[in-house]
């Protein structure tokens, strides 16, 4: 083997394929075909040597093989690989016989320059460990209270930095579950989690990221924005502005973005990026924070496997920069299945397999299971992790357990049932687990992390202050829903109806005495306080169950303070909420003939406005208290209703015992209100003699009355603490 030197050293048996040679608990990555060995170690004593062994299928993987005891290896390569100081503490005393080229070097300083003046501190290597994980959730309808059910069965398992852990099974194995214990969103039945044999703690949160499997953005704003907004609410304060949007640029380009970086997002309904881009602004926006360990849940579903795979060489480049990387997969294809480090095999919430990657093939062979037929190796493992034994030669030992009794057994057309091919793979993985012991499996490295996590904790509480929380979100709330509030729909819906409503009461003359004593005028402005809270708190209803994710998310890694979230959104839509009700206004003013005095006009506006912003914190309470659309419409129905009756325009004899709903209407004080700016009385008729108000109208003395308005910003500022607390219940259930 040219370009390789051995000395007094004792190797047998091995075939013309890449050699590495680690010490006692080694950290490897798979060797592409073509890649050479760069490091050069010295006084060892024991060593492993792995050699590539080529599958049917055209398929590399690696088998360890302790070889021989070796006194003293002397390796000379020449070759590009990761750099062995990220993953190991110590790997900076080893020597290197042949070191990287000079342009190697000024890049690496270029880039670390660039990250010191984007604020990127270095990364802190978190090794993963967890053992004897076990997650169970109790059965609904059970009449024992102790009747659980099983998701996860001991699972096991170790990453360390610069390396990708891919949790591999199919839908329902619990993938997606021992991910979230990973990432602390969930308390641990039993067994332990450990990151750098420590246990989880909030220090740690901030060097957690996590990428969910629905891609959970807001649609209207582009990908510069969204990751904008991301870096200034979240990296912390010892960072200028400019450095954070500096920051979001670097990661745009680092992340291939810089092409759709003026495009929205997109939604449902409407076209924006596409679905690998949208993908790589969700794992953006965690790289914002420079985590030291990142998960991701199935970041490949829904994309082609070109797309895939670029997702995922992405993924291999993050680790390689001294990163840890958790991904759950579903079936991925030869070439992306190539490209992981490690690999844990769920079938039914049970571990049958954890190793390197490209050790899978070998190890189920080795038990005589192996496909018939040229099969990706993705799919063979999912296959077996559903307990599918077609096109796959049937292990000896699991022949001689069960076919002599095929009679007693669940057999389909003389095949074994996927029951009985788990029991033996869980078995026999059991079995490898007892002979290699668990400490020798899952030995994980060294890593001091207390001063870091220390210093992480007490310098970064939020990433900005409360009044640049506020600010921030109140510019994206305003860039976000202006598309929302100006829809097509909304328009032509408020128009058509002042439209309507101007020629049904086309120069009624509303405002004089004599059209006071016509109640049919008087609906004018009955109709205008009702449609000025149906229409806004219908609207408002819907805010929070759609953006229940995105606060979920947001607030789970303590983007900002839930108060400063509300009030951000509360004071941008105030000035949306004034355009509409003031075009309206100005079309019904003008073809009904309503008072035409600017005193009146305002004082209208105003009332209408306070009825817009009483209705809207209804509807938000509402939406916060069910986080579902249809209960919180059929709520709001009942109580619109209720409003209605009691307003004073149906029923002015109300009994005593019902007589306190009308004090909490808006819909009541809006119409009363009305009535005193355009004809001096707060009722249309006389209560005792059923003729119109004794005086009607009094020249320009307009009686506002003060308490209805102070009723109404009651209602108003109540209503939205009702929401706050909702919020902060809902915080509690959906985060931990």
């Amino acid at each position: 083997m040219e370009g390789k030197q051995y000395s007094e050293c004792q190797i047998q048996n091995f075939e013309d394929s890449k050699v590495a040679v680690t010490e006692k608990d080694p950290i490897m990555r798979i060797k592409q075909p073509g890649d050479e060995i760069q490091e050069g170690m010295h006084g060892c004593e024991e060593k492993t040597i792995s050699k590539t062994k080529s599958w049917s299928t055209g398929f590399l993987v690696n088998m360890e093989s302790t070889v021989a005891e070796i006194d003293c290896v002397s390796i000379g390569v020449s070759s590009n690989d990761i750099d062995l100081s990220v993953l190991h503490p110590d790997s900076s005393s080893l020597p290197i016989m042949d070191k990287s080229s000079l342009s190697e070097a000024d890049d690496e300083e270029s880039e670390l320059h660039t990250w010191k003046k984007l604020g990127f501190e270095p990364t802190l290597p978190i090794c993963l460990k967890f053992e004897d994980v076990t997650y169970k959730v109790p059965v609904k309808g059970e009449k024992t209270p102790d009747a659980n059910k099983y998701i996860l069965h001991g699972i096991t398992g170790l990453v360390h930095p610069g390396e990708v852990l891919a949790l591999m099974g199919p839908s329902g194995g619990g993938k997606t579950t021992l991910l979230n214990l990973l990432s602390g969103r969930i308390k641990l039945d039993s067994g332990t989690i450990t990151y750098n044999n420590q246990p989880y703690s909030k220090s740690l949160k901030w060097r957690i990221g996590f990428v969910l499997q629905d891609d959970v953005a807001f649609p209207h704003l582009t990908v510069k924005e969204t990751l904008t907004y991301a870096a200034l609410l979240r990296l912390p304060n010892t960072l200028t502005m400019q450095q954070k949007k500096e920051r979001a640029t670097y990661v745009i380009s680092e992340l291939g973005l810089e092409r759709c970086q003026n495009t929205v997002i997109g939604g449902t309904f409407f076209r924006g990026i596409s679905g690998g881009e949208r993908k790589r602004v969700c794992i953006a926006n965690e790289i914002l924070l420079n985590p030291s360990l990142l998960l991701l849940d199935e970041p490949t579903s829904g994309l082609d496997s070109t797309t895939a795979l670029q997702i995922v060489k992405m993924l291999r480049n993050i680790a390689r920069s001294g990163k840890t990387v958790v991904t759950t997969i579903h079936q991925p294809s030869s070439r992306l299945f190539s490209k992981f480090d490690k690999l844990i095999l769920l079938g039914k919430g049970s571990s049958l397999y954890f190793g390197k990657a490209s050790d899978a093939m070998l190890y189920f062979s080795s038990m005589g299971c192996s496909p018939l037929i040229a099969m990706n190796p993705a799919e063979f493992l999912i296959d077996l992790a559903n307990g599918n034994i077609k096109d796959k030669s049937v292990p000896s030992d699991l022949e001689d357990k069960f076919f002599p009794r095929n009679n007693s057994l669940d057999m389909k057309h003389g095949e074994l049932s996927q029951v009985d091919v788990h029991e033996y793979l869980v078995e026999a993985y059991a079995v490898k687990e007892a002979k290699l012991g668990k400490t020798k499996l899952i030995k994980p490295l060294l890593i001091d992390a207390e001063p870091w996590m220390k210093a992480r904790s007490s310098t970064m509480e939020w990433g900005a202050t409360w009044w640049d929380q506020f600010s921030i979100l109140f510019r994206r709330g305003l860039k976000e829903r202006r598309h929302e509030y100006f829809s097509c729909i909304r328009i032509t819906q408020v128009f058509s109806t002042a439209i309507v409503m101007g020629l049904l009461w086309w120069r009624s003359d509303a405002s004089s005495p004599k059209g006071l004593q016509d109640q049919a005028t008087i609906w004018l402005l009955f109709f205008i306080s009702v449609f000025w809270a149906f229409f806004p708190m219908f609207t408002a209803i819907f805010t929070f169950p759609q953006e229940r994710v995105m606060l979920a998310k947001e607030r789970s890694v303590g983007m900002y303070r839930l108060s400063a979230y509300l009030l951000a959104r509360m004071t941008s839509d105030l000035p949306l909420d004034l355009i509409l009700p003031l075009v309206f206004l100005v079309i019904v003013y003008l073809m009904a003939g309503l008072k035409s005095t600017f005193t009146a006009f305002s004082l209208t506006m105003l009332t209408v406005f306070l009825s817009v912003v009483a209705a809207q914190g209804l509807g938000l309470t509402i939406g916060a208290a069910f986080m579902d659309v249809k209960k919180a419409s059929t709520l709001a129905s009942v109580i619109i209703m209720t409003s209605m009756l009691s307003g004073g325009f149906f029923i002015q004899k109300v009994p005593v015992f019902m007589s306190w709903v009308r004090y909490i209407s808006f819909t009541y004080h809006t119409y009363r209100l009305l009535l005193k700016i355009h004809y001096g009385c707060s009722t249309g008729l006389d209560a005792e003699s059923g003729s119109s108000c004794k005086s009607p109208f009094k020249g320009l003395r307009l009686d506002w009355d003060g308490m209805e308005v102070g009723t109404m910003v009651a209602l108003t500022v109540g209503y939205r603490i009702l929401a706050y607390a909702f919020l902060r219940r809902m915080k509690l259930m959906t985060i931990n």
